[in-house]
């Protein structure tokens, strides 16, 4: 049995404020294309469907759109759980249509509701809390675990003294993964943050795709009778664990700003219930972004010229001025070009040092320098990352 893994689709999000939903139609278009032709029986979307707790009618739209045609009227179950940016009880309102296309919006960790589907080429025919099984006319049966965003606000848990959100998440997959059985085909779906197994939570958090002071969940924690993991939440394709095939499938469209391009893939992985037979990655025709320096107007334009097919931002250097008349030619001609500055020689000289070049925890031991005169003793310095881990996990 064939099962499409993807995730953080984002869709309506901008970049440097341009919307990018004309794009994420092609990209979606996309995905449902590689679901038809490589015969895809079931599909996992890992979390963040949407880029916001409030998205757009034509967010919306397109959401529900692309999860139709990857049903195929009703013939390929497709379970998507919320992430960090969907809003859990909205996410999955639609259940009340969607299940009639065997398809499974799971907001919070709570009994999955089925329909009763007839004559489908795999069709529900259990559930219990955050699982659900399914059964292939050929008789293959697969169990979804699924584990929407973990935080003790959405999961209506209170933190108890000394406990680790990390160790926490472990009890909250248990009722989950007791679906799983030695007669089925068993997958684990979640939104979460992990490391590789060829790294340690410290050196992994150095990594640019990892943001802000946010909590690690033990790899260790993830291992489980699943045949295959799905994660969700970090923008590139990693291998977690090759021998007991965890994997993030990366996002469909890069949203930010980076010298190095990361491309965008989904996850085709083959399963019987004796184990993993393979798995593949699809590649996604999706823009590439990039940030370049220029020192000219002519060095601009022969950029620009070469790289058309890229979403730009332009910067610049060591010029006090730009004709505005050279700017507006520019976005008049590269309409990928979203994003023009201009750093003046006298500000490139200068070392500038602001919060976004430092640390949380070095923005935290500078204000209270700033406010006592001395640094902050490292047990305070350990409560107050603590309590932001939380915040930011959470936001």
């Amino acid at each position: 049995m064939k099962i499409l893994h993807t995730a953080d689709w984002h869709i309506g999000c901008r970049t440097d404020d341009f919307l990018r939903i004309e794009e994420q139609k092609e990209v979606c278009q996309q995905i449902v294309d590689i679901a038809n032709k490589q015969k895809v029986d079931i599909v996992v979307i890992a979390g963040d469907l949407y880029d916001s707790f409030l998205p757009s009618a034509e967010s919306e739209k397109l959401v529900f759109d692309t999860l139709i045609k990857l049903s195929d009227n009703g013939n390929r179950p497709v379970i998507a759980i919320a992430g960090n940016h969907d809003e859990p009880k909205r996410f999955a309102n639609a259940n009340v249509f969607a299940s009639l296309h065997n398809i499974y919006l799971v907001g919070e960790m709570g009994e999955i509701h089925y329909a009763d589907l007839k004559g489908k080429n795999v069709v529900p025919v259990d559930s219990g809390v955050g699982y659900i099984e399914f059964r292939s006319k050929a008789g293959e049966k697969v169990v979804v675990a699924t584990m929407p965003y973990p935080s003790y606000y959405r999961y209506k848990q209170i933190k108890k003294d000394g406990e680790q959100l990390k160790d926490s998440i472990k009890e909250w997959f248990k009722p989950a993964l007791s679906g799983f059985r030695k007669d089925t085909i068993n997958i684990a779906v979640s939104h979460l943050l992990t490391y590789p197994i060829n790294c340690t939570p410290e050196e992994f958090s150095n990594y640019e795709v990892v943001g802000g002071a946010i909590s690690f969940v033990d790899r260790e924690n993830l291992v489980s009778k699943a045949h295959y993991t799905a994660l969700g939440h970090i923008h590139q394709f990693i291998t977690v664990d090759k021998q007991n095939h965890i994997y993030y499938s990366g996002s469909t469209v890069n949203k930010f700003f980076d010298d190095i391009s990361v491309e965008n893939y989904v996850v085709v992985a083959d399963i019987s219930k004796k184990g993993v037979n393979s798995v593949e990655k699809f590649s996604i025709d999706a823009k590439h972004l990039i940030s370049q320096r220029v020192s000219s107007v002519e060095e601009a334009m022969s950029f620009l010229n070469a790289n058309t097919d890229k979403i730009v931002r332009l910067i610049f250097e060591d010029m006090d001025f730009v004709n505005p008349q050279d700017i507006k030619d520019i976005r008049s001609k590269f309409k990928n070009v979203i994003t023009i500055s201009v750093e003046p020689k006298r500000i490139s000289d200068q070392v500038v040092i602001t919060k976004k070049d430092l640390s949380t925890k070095e923005v935290f031991e500078k204000f209270v320098e700033n406010k006592t005169g001395a640094k902050p003793e490292d047990e305070l310095t350990k409560l107050f990352m603590e309590l932001m881990g939380e915040v930011v996990y959470e936001a």
